[in-house]
């Protein structure tokens, strides 16, 4: 191998000071891939040297001998040299012209990004810091067996030190096939990517065009040879069928040490051969990082097939001039893997990266998949599907290797997120229109996914039977909480949702006949009450659930009470019930001291009390009620105040209709919405801060059923409402925009129970009775 040289002056690299790198990264397009695939730094892949040992002192690979610190990504094996766990290169210049040889292998591998004396930058192919360099230094006068040792050394631990490339320098050489050509075989055949550099004596005296001998010219290794700076073939490269590609082997910089001088040398300028191993080697490790499923011999077929066909111009071994040999081009051998390896959906020109690029699922029934895609490092793929009908749908990613589940998202149609796709999958209320999937993630993914959209049909147990009574509510940890009166079962049951993962369904009270007439709230934890009527005893009760198991106790047994409660909590575990106490139709409030229940009557003044809703005004700390009397048909709202309960007739209709939801705004000013019986019409009504003003919101045809009302916070409280047309059999939207109102379908084939629910990010989620399967649905909006 030619001895390097201390870096005395870069002359030749003067016409290139301009560009940010130096000469042959340029020339390699090595600082295109740097730019343009910057997280391409080797992934964690190792590179086991086997040379003549490493400076891991150097400061250009993080070393320090001055403090004893060893490089970081420098892992000391064994010097076969000196028998010990050091192997430097200890033997000095004099005695040893290729001491420093694994110094420069290494630097071109891993060293730190740095720049030469014309400022021009460089730095090692693999900048992933655990892309390590294993250290193993062989004995000159004893070559053979101590390469044997390190390549037995390699076999034995390359797959738990991750090691995928062996840089490996025979300075002797072998005569006939080397002692070590079984572990150069089983390396090969575990997927271990080998490269050795061919000799530098092709045109030397006294054996002018000699062959390429061993291990280059061992079919487990892949023999490297140089080019000049203006790209033509070095005229010392030994040429023949065993030169598999050609890199730079003339004035290339690199980190170098020089023993004789006791010093550490920051850059040298280096001639031969054995300085384009390491480029192949680096190059190698990047595709692999792609791409682990790449063997070596795909790999240096890549990298031949992407290379730049460089003519052997000696007369006599190319007498007819066909002969050609690859050189390295690291941004055409990246370009050709992610071209040619990733799934059909992502090759080509824009492959799937983009929106406008993105494949296709068809769905046919509302159903559609793609299967054995690959995801890869620092790639994005995109996918599309297209729903006809408003539905539920149930989008997910399929994979069960062993890597982590890659970054998935639900895009709308302009490529904003609607929500992250977990393990689990994500269900959601789609409109009719285009989404998009996109996946990502950091490393390659191991082994294949789907991508996959299906309507989403309700679990398996839940709302199974269920009537119309339910309630839905989102804690601050995004969990929705949901419970239903299950009229087939005579039982209040309980549901949790967290991601997309429903938990068992739980029986809150045991008791026979309970759970009509229910309310739930969550307290300031997130854990649940339920306000319920029991009809086997004519109650009111009340359910909590501490974090593992549910408490219940009779709030209200006084003859038959508890009809439509409607429960909030005013501390972290004092609720309130407000609720209709129908033996002498009252309107009646419940509060939870701690201890007990103080039970007071809001109104009662004829039948009055039915379908009451509680809200809490934010500017006072006081509780309000809408409510209807049912004797005079009107609508009223009870507020308290230090004297007690205000009471002030909103609407007064002929006939009532109930279905109360009421809100206050951030403001303190109260709203709710109703039915209205005697016209059949959706009423809303609000509070100016001086009176109260009604309007019909929805009056053709029959609706107004099961309001659920909620001021939406993304749109600065405006008043969002979501009933039951009878007429239609839907569950509608309506929605004010300024005053002015809009409507859409929520769902078709049924609607009753329907009930509002939004999370922290202000999405929708509603429940409705779907009438075809007599279950109730939990559709949450995308």
């Amino acid at each position: 191998m030619s001895k390097a040289k201390r870096l005395k002056s870069i002359e030749v690299l003067e016409e290139r000071r301009l560009l940010a790198f130096g000469y042959w990264p340029t020339f390699l397009n090595m600082d295109d891939v740097f730019t343009k695939y910057p997280w391409l730094d080797g992934g964690g892949n190792s590179v086991a040297v086997i040379d003549k040992g490493i400076d891991y002192y150097h400061p250009l690979m993080g070393g320090n001998e001055a403090t004893n610190t060893i490089a970081p990504r420098i892992v000391n094996v064994f010097d076969y040299r000196d028998n010990d766990n050091t192997p430097f290169p200890t033997e000095s210049e004099a005695t040893d012209l290729s001491s420093a040889h694994g110094t420069g292998v290494a630097g071109l591998l891993i060293a730190d990004p740095h720049t030469d004396t014309g400022g021009n930058s460089y730095k090692g192919i693999l900048q992933d810091p655990d892309s390590k360099i294993y250290n193993l230094r062989i004995d000159r006068h004893n070559s053979q067996p101590t390469i044997k040792a390190a390549l037995q050394w390699v076999l034995a631990n390359y797959e738990s030190k991750n090691i995928t490339a062996v840089n490996l320098t025979d300075f002797v050489g072998a005569g006939s096939t080397p002692s070590y050509e079984p572990e150069l075989q089983a390396l090969k055949a575990a997927g271990v990517f080998i490269a050795s550099p061919v000799a530098n004596d092709w045109i030397l005296q006294p054996n002018p065009r000699g062959p390429i001998g061993w291990p280059a010219a061992s079919p487990y290794v892949f023999g490297i040879g140089g080019i000049k700076q203006d790209g033509t073939l070095r005229d010392q490269t030994q040429r023949g069928p065993e030169l598999d590609v050609v890199g730079p082997a003339e004035s290339v910089t690199l980190p170098y040490y020089i023993p004789s001088t006791n010093q550490h040398p920051l850059l040298s300028v280096g001639t031969g051969n054995s300085w384009a191993t390491p480029h192949v080697v680096g190059l190698a490790v990047l595709l692999k990082q792609i791409d682990p499923t790449l063997t070596p011999d795909q790999i240096m077929q890549v990298i031949q097939d992407s290379g730049v066909q460089t003519p052997d111009p000696d007369p006599v071994s190319n007498p007819n001039g066909t002969v050609f040999y690859s050189r390295l081009d690291f941004l055409a051998a990246v370009n050709h893997v992610y071209a040619t390896r990733d799934d059909i959906y992502d090759q080509g020109s824009g492959g799937s990266d983009d929106l406008g690029h993105a494949g296709v699922i068809s769905l046919v029934n509302g159903t559609g998949s793609i299967n054995n895609l690959k995801l890869f490092v620092g790639d994005t793929d995109y996918y599309k599907f297209d729903v006809a009908a408003v539905g539920d749908y149930k989008v997910s990613v399929g994979y069960g290797g062993a890597s982590s589940f890659p970054a998935a998202q639900l895009l709308d149609s302009g490529g904003g997120i609607l929500d992250t796709i977990k393990s689990d999958g994500v269900s959601r209320r789609l409109s009719p229109g285009t989404y998009y999937l996109k996946l990502q993630k950091s490393s390659t993914l191991d082994g294949t996914y789907s991508v996959n959209v299906a309507p989403d049909s309700p679990p398996a147990g839940l709302g199974a039977g269920a009537g119309t009574f339910n309630t839905i509510a989102y804690d601050s940890a995004g969990a929705l909480h949901f419970a239903w009166f299950d009229q087939a079962a005579g039982k209040l049951k309980y549901a949790k949702r967290t991601d997309n993962t429903w938990s068992s369904v739980q029986i809150v009270d045991a008791a026979a006949s309970t759970g009509n007439f229910m309310s739930m709230a969550l307290d300031s934890t997130g854990k649940p009450g339920v306000a319920y009527y029991d009809e086997a005893n004519t109650a009111l009760k009340y359910a909590y659930h501490n974090g593992s198991s549910w408490g219940v106790q009779t709030v209200d047994a006084d003859l038959t009470t508890g009809y439509y409660p409607s429960i909030k909590f005013a501390a972290p575990a004092k609720p309130v019930i407000a609720y209709y106490y129908k033996s002498s139709g009252d309107l009646r409030f419940a509060a939870y001291t701690g201890s007990s229940w103080a039970i007071s009557t809001v109104d009662s003044r004829g039948d009055v009390g039915r379908y009451p809703s509680l809200a809490l005004n934010p500017t006072t700390g006081r509780w309000g009620i809408a409510y209807e009397k049912t004797t005079t048909g009107d609508f009223r709202v009870a507020e308290q105040t230090k004297a007690g309960w205000a009471i002030t007739v909103v609407d007064p209709t002929k006939f009532g209709g109930g279905f109360v939801s009421m809100a206050y705004s951030t403001a303190g000013r109260p709203s709710f919405s109703y039915y209205d019986a005697f016209n059949a019409d959706l009423k809303y009504a609000r509070y100016t801060g001086s009176k109260w003003v009604t309007q019909a919101v929805a009056a053709k045809n029959s609706q107004g059923l099961y309001t659920s009302l909620a001021l939406d916070p993304a749109s600065g409280g405006e008043p969002v409402i979501y009933y039951f047309n009878k007429t239609a059999n839907a569950a509608m939207i309506a929605r004010s925009e300024g005053g002015a109102w809009s409507f859409e379908t929520a769902a078709t084939g049924g609607g009753r129970g329907v009930v509002l629910a939004l999370d922290a990010d202000a999405r929708e989620t509603f429940t409705w009775l779907e009438d075809g399967t007599g279950r109730m649905r939990v559709s949450k909006w995308a």
